[in-house]
């Protein structure tokens, strides 16, 4: 019976008080806290870079239409680009990208998707991870982008007034830029 008294004295005092148990599960709480923050951050830094990719892909895109339609000596299909669906230059489409709506409602295209406005001429990605994201206040969580045309000003210089104004004019290219200011980080 004494021995039997003895080893469960020194089970108890080998295990942990219940403060010590309870300081142990507010630091194991801070360090998932603390973990969980950097994976939400990682996530969002991660969205942003996606959201990157595709846009440059996109203005590559741009670049070939705009080449294509200087090789053909086609200088007013220069216009056509601002109406056209960016997504429609690429020969696969991203996997995010869900189609043409006219102004959805919320809930119909999900966070983390792209899609095009034919009626605003705006390609849109609605953005999941939004804790680093600053836009216009009703914007919420879109990134609008379109394409712009570049006017002649800052082309090679001209000899008369009348060319001047010509030149500044004249088209030469176009470029894929936000619709609405936004900083992302």
């Amino acid at each position: 019976m004494k021995t039997q008294r003895r080893s469960s004295r020194k089970a108890r005092a080998r295990g942990f008080t219940l403060l010590e148990l309870a300081v142990v599960a507010v630091i194991v709480g801070i360090l998932a806290t603390a973990l969980l923050n950097r994976v939400v951050y990682y996530q969002e830094q991660a969205e942003k870079t996606a959201m990157e990719q595709t846009l440059g892909t996109l203005r590559g895109a741009l670049h070939l239409q705009i080449a294509d339609i200087l090789v053909n000596g086609n200088i007013a299909g220069l216009n056509r680009l601002v109406d056209q669906n960016p997504m429609s230059w690429l020969s696969e489409k991203p996997g995010n990208y869900v189609g043409e709506y006219y102004a959805p409602k919320p809930g119909v295209v999900g966070p983390g998707n792209w899609y095009f406005d034919p009626h605003e001429k705006n390609l849109v990605y609605l953005v999941s991870n939004t804790e680093h994201l600053h836009t216009a206040p009703n914007e919420a969580n879109r990134l609008r982008f379109s394409v712009k045309l570049v006017n002649g000003a800052n082309a090679i210089a001209a000899s008369s007034p009348a060319d001047e104004a010509a030149r500044r004019k004249a088209i030469v290219g176009a470029v894929l830029t936000p619709a609405i200011a936004y900083t992302w980080f």
